[in-house]
C-alpha cells in the first residue's frame, strides 16, 4: 500500500516558481556592481525579510532571475562553469559549502527577466513615493529634479489616456510626444502649485503652467498630488 503524502496537492517545482516570481516582482530593478549604486535598491535582507526566507536564498533566487550580479557571484559562476565542484570552490575561496551555493542559480526553475519591466516601474515610483512621504517640503523641492531624472523612461499616461516618456538633459525635460521641452523653472512653478493646494486639485489645468498635461500624470505617481480627478 502507497505512503499517504501529507500534502497530496504540493508541488515543489511549481511553489518554487511562484516563489522565484514573486520575489524578483518584489526586487524590481536589477543590481550589479559594475554599474552606479542605486542608492534605494531593495537589500537582500528586505527581500529575506518580506518573504521569511534566509539572505542566501534569497540571493540564489534573485541569481536565477538574472537580478543580482556581483564581483563574487560571478566568480563563483565562472569556476563552475569551468568544471569545478563546490567542495573545489570551497577550497579555492575559502567560502562554506552553503554560502558558495547561494551564488549558484537554480537549475530546475526558470525566470524571463523581460516579464518583470513595468513591475520594476511600478517597483520604482513605490520607492520615489515612500522617500516622498517622509520628506518635509523644503526636502522634496531640493530633491524634486533628482527624482524625475531617477524616473525617466518609465511610462506615464496623460489624463486624456496617451501614454509618453520624457528625458531629462541638464536643466530641461523632453517628453517624446513634445518637441518644446520643460524647463527645471517651468517644472519647479508647477511643483510651487502643488505645495499652495496641499497637492489636492482636479486636473493639469490646477497647475498652470507650461507641460501640465505631462507634468501632472508624473506628480500623481510621485505622490505629490493627492487626488488625481477628484
Amino acid at each position: 500500500m502507497p505512503a499517504h503524502k501529507r500534502k497530496p496537492n504540493y508541488n515543489g517545482p511549481h511553489t518554487m516558481q511562484e516563489l522565484l516570481t514573486a520575489v524578483c516582482e518584489y526586487y524590481g530593478d536589477p543590481v550589479d556592481d559594475r554599474e552606479p549604486e542605486d542608492q534605494d535598491y531593495v537589500s537582500l535582507h528586505d527581500v529575506a525579510a518580506e518573504f521569511d526566507i534566509t539572505v542566501m536564498k534569497a540571493r540564489k533566487l534573485l541569481i536565477t532571475g538574472g537580478l543580482y550580479s556581483t564581483s563574487l557571484s560571478r566568480k563563483i559562476q565562472e569556476l563552475h562553469a569551468d568544471g569545478l565542484t563546490v567542495a573545489q570552490i570551497t577550497e579555492k575561496t575559502g567560502l562554506k559549502r552553503a554560502s558558495i551555493n547561494s551564488y549558484l542559480p537554480y537549475t530546475n526553475i526558470i525566470y524571463n527577466l523581460p516579464d518583470i519591466s513595468i513591475k520594476a516601474e511600478r517597483q520604482k515610483q513605490y520607492r520615489v513615493r515612500k522617500r516622498n512621504n517622509t520628506r518635509t517640503d523644503a526636502e522634496k523641492k531640493e530633491k524634486l529634479w533628482q527624482e524625475l531624472t531617477y524616473l525617466q523612461g518609465c511610462l506615464f499616461t496623460t489624463s486624456k489616456g496617451l501614454d509618453f516618456t520624457y528625458k531629462i538633459r541638464g536643466g530641461e525635460m523632453f517628453v517624446d510626444r513634445k518637441e518644446k521641452s520643460i524647463t527645471r523653472a517651468i517644472v519647479m512653478k508647477a511643483y510651487g502649485k502643488v505645495v499652495e493646494l496641499d497637492g489636492v486639485m482636479k486636473g493639469p489645468k490646477a497647475l498652470g503652467t507650461f507641460g501640465a498635461s505631462y507634468l501632472y500624470p508624473i506628480f500623481v505617481k510621485m505622490g505629490l498630488i493627492k487626488t488625481a480627478g477628484a
